[in-house]
Order: structure tokens, then sequence, then C-alpha cells
């Protein structure tokens, strides 16, 4: 439903150009296609469309605001000083929120419940870890902020659907799978990246759920 939408949109949007410009070639009205501010609609529109297909996610909630902070720069309603003392901060906060949010919502497409003890965690912080496990394991929060983190789960002993919540913030987590394994990867990135090369195969076996963010940083699944 939301894509229909979506999709209706971006057509009247197409069809309110193709009638603009047609007018102004007939002479029926004069059309200047470039005002004042326009280019910050190369971020809001996709972030509106976004939204409107996906809901309100990290991604398109920052690229809206960073749109209308952009037009309001562009139009003289605020000033550009103002703006560039502003960015740093707000990136500070924007993370930060980030970080509570997820630990509070479990911010992510499937979290598989167990007993917070049988969980694992593990925050690197300007720093580099490598975590191998051999035993049984049953799902964790593994977060990098200035750093890198490995998990490495080949020989673990994965014998249930878990999920695991990651975030890269300006680092990166890498995590290495057992073969027998499917994975379900939901991420969300700003200016980084989440990736896997392994299918998501539901019907053999055990699934693993990860639910990813990357900011400034990047996340793999291997």
């Amino acid at each position: 439903m939301r894509k229909r939408i979506s999709s209706t949109i971006w057509g009247l949007i197409f069809i309110a150009i193709g009638i603009g410009v047609a007018g102004s070639i007939a002479g029926a009205w004069s059309l200047s296609p470039f005002f004042e501010g326009w280019w910050t609609l190369l971020f809001i529109i996709p972030a509106v469309t976004s939204i409107i297909e996906h809901g309100f996610k990290i991604t398109n909630t920052i690229f809206l605001t960073l749109g209308l902070a952009l037009f309001a720069c562009s139009r003289g309603y605020l000033p550009w000083e103002v703006l560039y003392k502003l960015a740093v901060p707000t990136v500070m906060i924007l993370i930060g929120l980030v970080m509570v949010l997820k630990n509070l919502f479990h911010l992510g497409s499937r979290r598989v419940q167990v007993s917070n003890d049988m969980r694992r965690e593990e925050l690197v912080v300007f720093s580099g870890k490598n975590l191998v496990v051999n035993d049984s394991f049953y799902g964790m929060d593994g977060d990098a902020v200035f750093g890198g983190l490995t998990i490495d789960l080949r020989n673990a002993k994965i014998e249930q659907d878990i999920s695991i919540d990651t975030m890269a913030v300006f680092g990166g987590v890498d995590i290495l799978l057992p073969a027998n394994v499917s994975v379900k990867l939901s991420d969300t990135s700003l200016f980084g990246g989440c990736s896997t090369t392994r299918p998501y195969q539901p019907e053999t076996g055990v699934v693993v759920y990860v639910n990813a963010i990357a900011l400034f940083g990047g996340v793999e699944v291997k």
C-alpha cells in the first residue's frame, strides 16, 4: 500500500513537470524550473517518499531534516553560519540518540527472545577486538564506536534462530558465521553500509537475524 502511494506521488510529480514544460513551450505561461534552493529537493523528496514507503527510519529522517535545514538556509530563513556551527554537535547528539534508542527499543526487523543472561554483549570504543566463540551461542549485542569488532562464530554452536544487534559508528563490524545457517539482514545506514554474502534461506534450518546500524561505518556479514 505504501509503495503504491509513493509511486502515485512520483507519478503526479512527473505529470506536473510535464504539464509545466509543455505549457511553457506553448506560451501559456513562463516556467523557470530553478528557484533559490531548488537543489535541496534532492534531499527532501526522496526522504519523504522513503518515509511513506517504510515509515520513519533513522536515515530518511536525517535526510529530511538536513534537506529542510538546507532549504531554510538557501531561502534566507536561517543563517548559514548557524548551520555550520550546529553541524558537529548535531552529529554527536544523533549518534548518542541512536545508541540509546537501539538499546531501549531494540531497533531492527526481528529480535529473537531469549533471557538476557544468555545473550552476549560487547562494546568496542577507540580500539579493536576479535571475539571468537566456540561454545553455544544464543545471540548478542555488539557495537563498535571509533573502532573495529570482529565476531567470529564459525565454530559456535547455533542450534536455534538467533538475533545479533550491531552498530558501527565511525568503525566497522565483521560477523563470521557457520556454513549451515541462513542470514536475514535488516540495516539502517547513513554515510556507511551494511552487506552480506550469505543468502536468506529459512527453509534450510537455523536463521540468524542481523539488525545492523551503520553511521559513517560499515557492517559486513560473511
